[in-house]
């Protein structure tokens, strides 16, 4: 497969591979929502520890501390990450592992979605990054958008862009604008499709439960079950 040099610079101002090979796919936003949580919900508790030590400040701290762990587990925990041997996907709540040989396809339909080899008499599953989610709306807009780059939509009039001179030509503009889901799905594309070339070996699909995210959910959710039902 051929790629323009000039679109490969772009993709990987978004992801860069660290020196031991893995690149880790996710998006910026839920991982600032996630901070900005924590700082919101360490405000309120210290209020509320400060303020008072009755028992609903007790229901409060548990409530709390469910709601982190639900933001954790869907905000910051979701990541794809990519090797020379495959893909390791972490939902809120499951991981998933499967070797480039296995990876049947990637489509992009509300999330990255990847077709995977699962052991037989199992049929091929569907598994959605929950870390590359983009909706169509918004992805849509991006395309609109780049094609009104493509067309000149942003120039033109007022001295060719409000006299701005030395302007990057419109199919570079488009691309700076792709959506940042596309790129990721079509960098996972790209190695499965070079590591195929290689001769990677056959794989199927590998799924657990991550129990810590799980625990860190029910625990504090039973315990504001439990001060609820004992007032």
């Amino acid at each position: 497969m051929v790629r323009d040099p000039s679109q490969a610079a772009t993709d990987r101002k978004w992801s860069k591979r660290s020196a031991d090979g893995q690149t880790v796919f996710r998006l910026i936003g839920p991982v600032v929502f996630w901070w900005v949580w924590v700082i919101f919900a360490l405000v309120i508790a210290l209020q509320a520890v400060i303020s008072s030590h009755d028992y609903v400040s007790v229901e409060l701290a548990a409530g709390l501390a469910a709601v982190t762990a639900v933001v954790y587990a869907t905000a910051l925990r979701p990541s794809v990450t990519a090797d020379d041997d495959g893909l390791r996907v972490r939902n809120p709540f499951r991981d998933h592992r499967i070797g480039w040989g296995g990876l049947n396809g990637v489509n992009l339909g509300d999330s990255v979605e990847l077709s995977c080899t699962r052991s037989a008499p199992h049929e091929e599953k569907t598994l959605y990054c929950w870390a590359l989610y983009s909706g169509r709306r918004s992805r849509v807009r991006a395309q609109l958008r780049a094609e009104r780059s493509r067309t000149g939509g942003y120039g033109g009039g007022f001295g060719g862009g409000f006299g701005m001179t030395g302007r990057a030509p419109s199919e570079v503009q488009g691309r700076t604008r792709r959506d940042t889901v596309q790129v990721a799905a079509d960098e996972i594309g790209r190695r499965s499709e070079d590591a195929r070339q290689r001769g990677a070996p056959a794989a199927v699909l590998e799924s657990t439960w991550a129990w810590w995210p799980l625990a860190f959910v029910v625990v504090p959710a039973a315990l504001l079950l439990g001060l609820a039902l004992a007032r």
